[in-house]
């Protein structure tokens, strides 16, 4: 199987409205290739793998990213799903032209990242799975590590679950930190610092059918990141090849601080359809939120506990439909 994509959005071109836009002022060229066997044999049972390159640039010409990228899944005899896959980017000159938030390009570092997963057998009723991989770039300088864990539960037709969790680990060499004086003027300091940051959260999901006609269902997702920044740059040449040369040090404003988010946010939503195409809605949404505070070193007992501490804000929706059928 084949594919190829070539895709261009001009500076002015907005649908946010419609849907969610990443970006304008683009021009992308993919390719994927797929070898796929579906005959099973004494080693599998199906496979895919895949083979892609892609490549942007502004519509002016100039280059933000290159790459290629591979996947490999295998469905093993015992119905075992594992996975594989890497990408190398950015080998060639290429810029990022929004990291200084209305600076100049920033000439980026080559970049790599490796995967792995593994999924035990979903006929049973919980398959545990487990999904990991790392990252560098920056020479080097920027690297991470995650690791996601999850299983599934299907103890009948009528309920089913699902838990999963992140924890990455990541050191980021050139995070963008803040702009000083007038964008685009020659006295304007671009700075960027060394982040070092660790970031958690856990995912669950809830269903439950009660009847043909009446159904539960829940989310709940606690989310936490802190981390502290160190290094504080400003842009130096930030065309030049070598990474140390496109940055120069910056000490105008004392400590580059650091970060401290948490997260809480919760779902639940019951379905009753009390008479045929007639549908009643009852949602409870809860969200606690807290961004800044100390430059934070990540503790997972406190930084939960934290969480609970904010003041929720609650949302009760009462949705009802009515069929009219003359």
């Amino acid at each position: 199987r084949f594919q190829s994509v070539y895709q261009r959005f001009s500076p002015g071109f907005e649908s946010n409205d419609l849907g969610f836009q990443s970006r304008a002022d683009e021009q992308m060229f993919r390719n994927w290739f797929a070898l796929t066997f579906n005959t099973p044999s004494k080693y599998h049972r199906r496979a895919q793998f895949n083979f892609n390159s892609f490549q942007t640039w502004t519509t002016e010409g100039l280059a933000t990213n290159v790459g290629v990228n591979t996947n490999w899944h295998v469905q093993f005899p015992n119905t075992w799903w594992g996975h594989i896959g890497g990408n190398v980017g950015n080998f060639a000159e290429v810029y990022d032209d929004r990291v200084a938030r209305g600076g100049p390009a920033l000439r980026r570092s080559p970049t790599y990242d490796y995967w792995a997963g593994l999924e035990l057998d979903y006929r049973k009723p919980w398959t545990p799975a487990v999904f990991a991989g790392f990252y560098g770039g920056d020479e080097g300088k920027s690297h991470g590590a995650w690791i996601n864990p999850s299983v599934s539960f299907r103890v009948s037709s009528r309920f089913s679950a699902s838990f999963s969790g992140n924890y990455e680990k990541r050191i980021n060499d050139s995070q963008w930190r803040a702009n000083f004086g007038v964008s685009g003027a020659d006295t304007t300091h671009y700075t960027f610092a060394k982040l070092d940051q660790t970031t958690f959260n856990v995912t669950s999901r809830i269903n439950v059918t009660a009847t043909p006609t009446l159904s539960f269902q829940f989310y709940m997702q606690p989310f936490l990141s802190s981390g502290t920044y160190s290094n504080w740059r400003e842009l130096n040449d930030p065309r030049a090849e070598k990474y140390a040369d496109r940055f120069k040090a910056f000490t105008s404003a004392g400590s580059p601080g650091g970060l401290d988010f948490k997260e809480f946010k919760s779902n639940s939503v019951m379905r009753w359809e009390y008479r045929p195409g007639s549908t009643l809605f009852l949602v409870w949404t809860q969200g606690r939120g807290f961004s800044g505070g100390r430059p934070a070193d990540f503790n997972f007992s406190r930084d939960l506990g934290d969480v609970f501490k904010l003041h929720p804000n609650n949302t009760l929706l009462l949705k009802v439909s009515y069929w009219f059928n003359p």
